[in-house]
This record gives structure tokens, C-alpha cells and sequence, in this order.
């Protein structure tokens, strides 16, 4: 059985889905052991899965393993960007160096190309490097090292330095004293560096030793592997697994419903936690006052939605996050609040925004100029943004944005982009845009069938019902 440590303000529904796809959680925590009644095993993880970001899940483990996992939370939250390295992290090539720069040389993986630092090599020769930080999100290269590292359950192995570190979770003096004085005794006057990875705090000193050895065997045979002529690029050793999954609004609607499974659960509730400060303390009093009893969930989800809009319209500047499928995140200019206008069981938000720059509008192909009105729309529970563009009094263009359900947050709003728009401008008819980009992004899989199939949906329905999206003074 596959074993899974799970950590971050997801940890109780993303252990829910993964025991119920019959995987094992190891070293939980008190809280999630005792919500899903785990028992209390602190076996060493073959996956980690863990929060990289407010918006972010980052799985990380043994090939076989980690990727399976990282699929079946691909599965099961759908509405998600989908991020993997072509390498993976500490995996060893034989590369060719193909560009050189003072110290810094350009080396040819084959998947990909990576960035190495005090380079020693010139352009053709072949070198042994290693992944030290995997190119994940579009764009990225990858950062090598003439270090090889070798990774295990309880410890990585080190060629290239001697150094001895320990995981930061390994708090404990006493255990950190032990690792280090195993350290000493099997590694002294090798050569080789170590780092103890958290799982080793849990491990017998026979085991942490058999797996020192075995690590020292296949650190051997890679190097005695790139000795050997053969081809380049190539890999010798394929480290560990490494993707993220972008958490849009619905995907974290999806972790709300699987975390009601096992415990009272806001709706909104990955959202707002994600937000931290203030505003996650109160979700974790509110979803307390809910499990003894003395507030209904309906009553206390109707008080922070009150909480939010008053924040909303106390706040001078709203924040706008526009997060893209590459993995950049915009921060457009921040907006005031103009109105809120209630819509049967939903509502619109109206931002003003004043353009600072000239320029052009994208997708409408009109001038920019310092000045303009935006009159931004938020439509919430809906899969829009809309962007109506004023100037002295006359309308000239609106953009209809196409991105998931926008999160609204106290003095913010954020959304994950679906790069097919629609622009219309006076006297002419809406046209969807940017439908190579998106159909680019559904090719290479970053976006899911479920995002594709919505984002292009919506584009038609919006372009079919232009009138209920442009705001008109």
C-alpha cells in the first residue's frame, strides 16, 4: 500500500480522498487521525503532499508512487491547473553543455535544458549534473549542480559535499544528537554528505544504517554508469516525482464537500482559510460553534458572507489577483467599490478602475489612455469578469474575461484565468479571442478536460448573451 503524509489546511479532505482511493496516511496529525480514525502509523512516506502556496498543492515522492497519487487528486478535484516536471528532482544526467555564459553554462537534459552555476565545462562537453530544482510551472528551467544526490526514505545521500543536515522538523535535541553521531560512524573520512529527511526521527538505527548502505551501493553504480561512453543526454538516476495542482474556486469547493464528510465544514471554507489571518481564526470558530450545536450552518454561512461585503465596502482599494495558467500571478490595479447589485440567489460586484498608462486594450485592439473607466464586474458563482471601458462618458469596448468562479475576499478579489475571452466594441459583434491559447493549454494537459470543456462553453454563451454582460451607465 502506498503510504502518504499529508500536511497544510487541506490535510483533512485530501486525506479523506486518498484513504477512500485506498491509500495509506502516515504521520498524521493528531487532528486528521483522530476526524478520519487512523490509526497512529509512522512508517515513512513514499509521497508527500503538502500547501506551496495560498492556492497550491505540491506532491512530491517516488516514482510509481507519487505520480499515481498526484493523478487521482487530479481526478477528484477536476477543476485544477496540472504542473509536472519533465525531470525529476535530484534525478542525475549525463548532459551536453550547449551555451556558456562567464560561469554560467546552458546543459542539454534531452526533456529539457537546465541552468548550471561555476561551470566548469565548455560548449559540447559532456557533464554529470544533477536536478536541484525541477523546472515545474511553463517557462522554468532547471537548476543543476555538479552535487549527485541519491534520495532514500530516511536520508539523501551527497557526492560533492560533506555537509550534515537534518529536516526541520527534527526539533527534538536528543534525536538530533542520534542522527548525527550515526552520521559520524558510517560516513566519516567518505566524502559524502547527508541529510536526515523527517521520517528518519521515526526510524530504528539498523534501518537508517541497511539504508545508507544501499544508497551508497547506487550512488556507486551511477557513477560508475557515467564513467561509461554511451549516449548523451541521458539519465542515470530518476530522482523523485514533483507536480503541482493549481487549486482554482471550484476544485476548493470540491475539498469543502470531502471535508463536510467528516466534519462540519463551512462552504467557502479552503477559500477563506487560505486567505489566513484573521479571517481563518474566525472560520475555525464558526465551524466550532456549528459542531456543538448552538448555530445553524446556514446562519453562520449568511453572517460571513454580511462580514466579507462590509469589509468589501469599508475597503478604499479592492485588490484584484489574476492568476494564469503558467503560473504567473497578476496583480491589476486595484479597483473601489462603485455597487453591489443582488441577483436572485447571487450578486455583481462593480469596481471602478482608473487606467495610470497608455497603451492598448488587449483583445479589442483600442487605444489605452491615462484616464479611462473601467467599470470592472464581478459576477459571482459565475465564470466571468467583465471589463467595460469608458472614456469621457462614451463607452468604448468591453472585455469579457473568461476564468473560474471569483473568490471574494475582505479587500480582494482573485480568480484563475481560462485564456479564451470575448471583446466586442460600439457597432461591431462580440468575437471570442485567444482561442489558440487556450487550446494550446488543453493540449499539453495544464488544464483539465473540466476546465477546457467549461472555458469554452461559457465563451459561446457569452458571446450568444453579450447584452447581460456589458455594464451600460
Amino acid at each position: 500500500m502506498i503510504r502518504v503524509r499529508v500536511r497544510g489546511i487541506t490535510a483533512t479532505a485530501v486525506s479523506k480522498i486518498l484513504v477512500d482511493r485506498g491509500y495509506s496516511i502516515v504521520q498524521a496529525s493528531n487532528v486528521v487521525r483522530e476526524r478520519l480514525n487512523l490509526v497512529d502509523d509512522r512508517s515513512p512516506a513514499d509521497v508527500t503532499v503538502k500547501d506551496s502556496s495560498e492556492d497550491e498543492l505540491l506532491v512530491l515522492g517516488f516514482y510509481g508512487k507519487a505520480d499515481k497519487v498526484y493523478e487521482d487528486l487530479v481526478e477528484s478535484l477536476e477543476y485544477v491547473y496540472r504542473w509536472v516536471s519533465p525531470v525529476g528532482l535530484y534525478s542525475v544526467h549525463i548532459g551536453v553543455v550547449r551555451e556558456r555564459n562567464g560561469t554560467t553554462c546552458t546543459v542539454d537534459l534531452g526533456p529539457v535544458s537546465g541552468i548550471l552555476g561555476g561551470c566548469r565545462h565548455g560548449v559540447g562537453d559532456r557533464v554529470l549534473v544533477s536536478v536541484e530544482k525541477a523546472p515545474i510551472k511553463p517557462g522554468e528551467k532547471a537548476k543543476l549542480s555538479y552535487r549527485v544526490r541519491v534520495v532514500g526514505e530516511y536520508v539523501s545521500l551527497i557526492r560533492g559535499s560533506t555537509s550534515i543536515t537534518l529536516s526541520e522538523h527534527i526539533r527534538d535535541r536528543s534525536k538530533r544528537e542520534y542522527l548525527l553521531a550515526i552520521a559520524a560512524s558510517k560516513l566519516m573520512g567518505s566524502g559524502l554528505g547527508v541529510h536526515f529527511r523527517s521520517s528518519s526521527m521515526y526510524a530504528e538505527r539498523r534501518d537508517i544504517e541497511q539504508e545508507i548502505d544501499q544508497l551508497i551501493a547506487k550512488l556507486s553504480a551511477i557513477l560508475d554508469e557515467a564513467g561509461k561512453e554511451g549516449r548523451a543526454p541521458r539519465c542515470l538516476y530518476e530522482g523523485e516525482f514533483i507536480g503541482i495542482l493549481g487549486i482554482t474556486s471550484m476544485a476548493k469547493r470540491a475539498l469543502d464537500l470531502r471535508r463536510r464528510e467528516v466534519v462540519p465544514t463551512l462552504r467557502g471554507h479552503h477559500s477563506l482559510k487560505a486567505a489566513g489571518g484573521t479571517l481563518s481564526e474566525l472560520v475555525d470558530f464558526a465551524e466550532k460553534f456549528i459542531e456543538i450545536g448552538e448555530c445553524g450552518e446556514e446562519s453562520v454561512e449568511k453572517a460571513i458572507s454580511s462580514y466579507i461585503m462590509d469589509k468589501l465596502r469599508s475597503s478604499p482599494k479592492i485588490r484584484i489577483t489574476h492568476k494564469k495558467p503558467d503560473g504567473r500571478t497578476y496583480e491589476l490595479s486595484p479597483g473601489r467599490l462603485h455597487e453591489v447589485v443582488e441577483d436572485r440567489d447571487s450578486y455583481r460586484i462593480v469596481l471602478v478602475r482608473t487606467m495610470r498608462s497608455h497603451g492598448i486594450y488587449d483583445g479589442l485592439g483600442v487605444e489605452k489612455r491615462a484616464g479611462d473607466i473601467d467599470y470592472m464586474v464581478i459576477y459571482v458563482n459565475d465564470w466571468v469578469v467583465s471589463h467595460n471601458y469608458y472614456r469621457d462618458g462614451a463607452w468604448i469596448g468591453s472585455y469579457i474575461n473568461i476564468n473560474t468562479p471569483p473568490e471574494i475576499l475582505p479587500g480582494r478579489v482573485k480568480y484563475h484565468d481560462l485564456l479564451v475571452d470575448v471583446a466586442v466594441k460600439p457597432g461591431g459583434e462580440p468575437e471570442i479571442v485567444d482561442r489558440e491559447e487556450l487550446d494550446a493549454y488543453c493540449n499539453n494537459k495544464v488544464l483539465t478536460a473540466k476546465l477546457c470543456d467549461e472555458a469554452l462553453k461559457k465563451a459561446i454563451s457569452v458571446k450568444e448573451n453579450i447584452k447581460k454582460y456589458l455594464y451600460v451607465k
